[in-house]
């Protein structure tokens, strides 16, 4: 690969990753705070998963600056960045399939929020573009923890797809289990993703 080339894609993963800090910072603290607000497991476990994908993309454009520069340490934050990824999937995975189990069994019903539905209907899309860009960027320039980090924003747009789902059909149908089981299913493809990437590297 022509070293122009590369530099540009270094460039291009530092953008991306600063992007994708910014908007996860700012909807995933709203996620959570709303959804500690209306008792919603889906929107605290979608506010959770961004706050580990802004740590993971602020340890990669940190990587991506030492790239730019060629610096010795460039290896290293990859792996510390890929470690944050990786880890945060499992244990948001284990901690949000734990919390969802308790709500199943003793009924919580999460209340509806306009303010919910909204941010995540912004994610879904926010999320899968940059899910979509930061993949294309780590099989080129290539990037171990950009393409795991992908793999945490595309769980984050599948999750704020659930946490959407979830809220309008417990308030649509009355199904009280709805919110819990939406965010159990996510908790366990998050855990499953987290370990196969483990292994994988």
């Amino acid at each position: 690969m022509p070293s122009a080339y590369r530099q540009t894609l270094i460039r291009s993963g530092v953008r991306v990753s600063v992007a994708s800090t910014v908007w996860t910072l700012v909807a995933s603290t709203a996620g959570i705070l709303v959804g500690i607000e209306f008792a919603s497991l889906t929107l605290i476990s979608f506010g959770g998963v961004g706050i580990l994908d802004a740590a993971g993309s602020t340890t990669l454009a940190v990587h991506f600056r030492l790239a730019h520069s060629d610096s010795e340490h460039t290896n290293r934050v990859e792996q510390v960045a890929f470690a944050i990824i990786t880890i945060g999937l499992i244990s948001v995975g284990v901690v949000t399939a734990a919390v969802s189990v308790l709500h199943l069994v003793d009924g919580s019903v999460a209340r509806p929020s306009d303010a919910g539905i909204a941010i995540a209907g912004a994610s879904v899309c926010v999320l899968g573009v940059l899910a979509l860009r930061k993949r294309w960027l780590a099989l080129r320039i290539p990037s171990h923890a950009l393409l795991a980090d992908s793999h945490l924003s595309a769980i984050g747009s599948v999750l704020a797809a659930v946490t959407l789902a979830g809220t309008v059909t417990t308030s649509a149908a009355g199904w009280t289990w709805a919110d819990p089981a939406a965010a159990l299913c996510v908790a366990v493809i998050a855990a499953r993703l987290g370990l196969e990437l483990r292994r994988g590297r």
